[in-house]
C-alpha cells in the first residue's frame, strides 16, 4: 500500500487495525502488514529465533498452556524407528537443511509440512541415502534406523532402500506387466522361496494396496495403462512387496483427482498398522487427516514438530501459526 502524505504525518486520521505492535523504524513501506504476502527471509530468520511465544492473528497472545510450551521439545518418541540427530544438507556451497533433530515413531504416520523449497523432500531423501544419487550433495549429523547410523561406510545403500520403501510424488510404473512390477523387488532380493511363493507375495501386496480386486483379472497387462490413482497404489504395492519398515512418501497425492486421493490417503491410514510412515504433503487438510505428528519446516529449519491435532489447533510458534493460518505460503 502507498501512504499518502496524511498517513505519513504524525497523528494518523484511522490507525491500522489488528496490529500487535508499532512498525519498526526505518521499514519498508507495506513492511509487515501481514496481509499474507511473502516475507522477507531476513524477518523470516528473525522470527525463526524469536521462540515459542504465539502471537494470534488478532494481535493477542496466547499463554502457553505449560511451562515447556514456549518452543520446548515434547516428550521423546520411545523406541523410534528413525532418530535423527543434528542433520544438515549441503549442495555444494549452499546449505539447504540446517540441524534438524526430529524422531519417527513405529506405526504412525508423520507430515512434513512447509512452504516450497523450505527442506521437507531434501530432509525425506536423506532418510534412504536418495542424496547419495546427487553430485556436490553432502549430509552430516546423524540418522540411525532401529540404532544404526544408515550413512556407515559399511551399510549397503540398496539393502538399506529394500527397508524403507518410497513411492514418489508422480506414479512411476516400471515399463513392465503389473505382476512383474510387483515381484521385481522379491526377485531380485530373493525373498521369494517359490514361484508359488511369488505370486502369494503379488497377490497379498496387491490386496493390501487396494487393487487387487481391480486388477486380478490382467495382471499381465502393462502397468502404465493403469490410471493415475491406480499407478500410485501399484506403486505402493511394489513398496510394500520387500515388507519395508518404513514407508516415505513424496506427496503422494499431487497429481491426482480428489477421488483417487481420497483412495490413497484411506491406504495410508491402513498401512500405519504396520508401516512407519513419513508423508510430505503441501496439503494442511491432508495432513491433519492422515497424520499422528506433524513437522513444520520452513527455510531449512525445523520450526515445530508435536502431535498433530495440538500442531493445529495451538501451534507453539509464530511462523507456524502464520502458515497454518495462509499468512504465508
Amino acid at each position: 500500500m502507498t501512504m499518502s502524505p496524511e498517513d505519513s504525518a504524525e497523528g494518523p486520521a484511522a490507525p491500522e487495525p489488528q496490529r500487535p505492535a508499532p512498525p519498526r523504524a526505518g521499514a519498508a513501506p507495506g513492511a509487515g502488514t501481514g496481509n499474507g504476502g511473502a516475507t522477507p527471509e531476513s524477518v523470516a530468520r528473525q522470527r525463526v529465533d524469536e521462540g515459542g511465544l504465539n502471537l494470534k492473528p488478532s494481535g493477542r497472545m496466547h499463554a502457553p498452556a505449560s511451562a515447556d510450551a514456549a518452543g520446548q521439545a515434547e516428550a521423546p518418541i520411545q523406541n523410534p524407528v528413525f532418530s535423527c540427530r543434528d542433520v544438515s544438507v549441503f549442495y555444494g556451497a549452499k546449505q539447504a537443511l540446517r540441524n534438524v533433530t526430529l524422531d519417527v515413531a513405529r506405526r504412525q504416520v508423520l507430515s512434513m509440512i512447509g512452504p516450497s523449497g523450505c527442506g521437507k523432500s531434501t530432509f525425506l531423501r536423506c532418510l534412504n541415502r536418495m542424496n547419495d544419487t546427487i553430485p556436490g550433495a553432502r549430509v552430516t549429523g546423524s540418522i540411525k534406523l532401529d540404532g544404526r547410523d544408515i550413512y556407515d561406510e559399511r551399510q549397503d545403500a540398496a539393502q538399506l532402500r529394500a527397508r524403507i520403501g518410497m513411492v514418489f510424488q508422480k506414479p512411476n510404473p516400471f515399463p513392465k506387466s503389473i505382476y512383474d512390477n510387483v515381484a521385481y523387488g522379491p526377485r531380485i532380493h530373493g525373498l521369494a522361496r517359490s514361484r508359488a511363493h511369488l505370486d502369494d507375495i503379488v497377490c497379498t501386496s496387491l490386496t493390501r494396496a487396494g487393487l487387487w480386486d481391480e486388477v486380478k483379472d490382467r495382471l499381465s497387462s502393462p502397468g502404465t495403462g493403469l490410471s493415475g490413482g491406480q499407478q500410485q497404489r501399484l506403486c505402493i504395492a511394489r513398496a510394500i512387496a520387500v515388507q519395508p519398515e518404513v514407508i516415505l512418501m513424496d506427496e503422494p497425492c499431487s497429481a491426482l483427482d480428489p477421488v483417487a486421493t481420497a483412495r490413497i490417503e484411506d491406504l495410508i491410514d491402513e498401512l500405519r498398522e504396520s508401516y512407519a510412515i513419513v508423508v510430505v504433503t503441501h496439503s494442511m487438510q491432508q495432513a491433519a487427516r492422515v497424520s499422528q505428528r506433524t513437522a513444520y519446516f520452513h527455510l531449512g529449519d525445523l520450526i515445530e514438530v508435536g502431535d498433530t491435532d495440538r500442531v493445529f489447533t495451538n501451534p507453539r510458534h509464530r511462523l507456524t501459526e502464520d502458515y497454518i493460518t495462509g499468512r504465508f505460503g
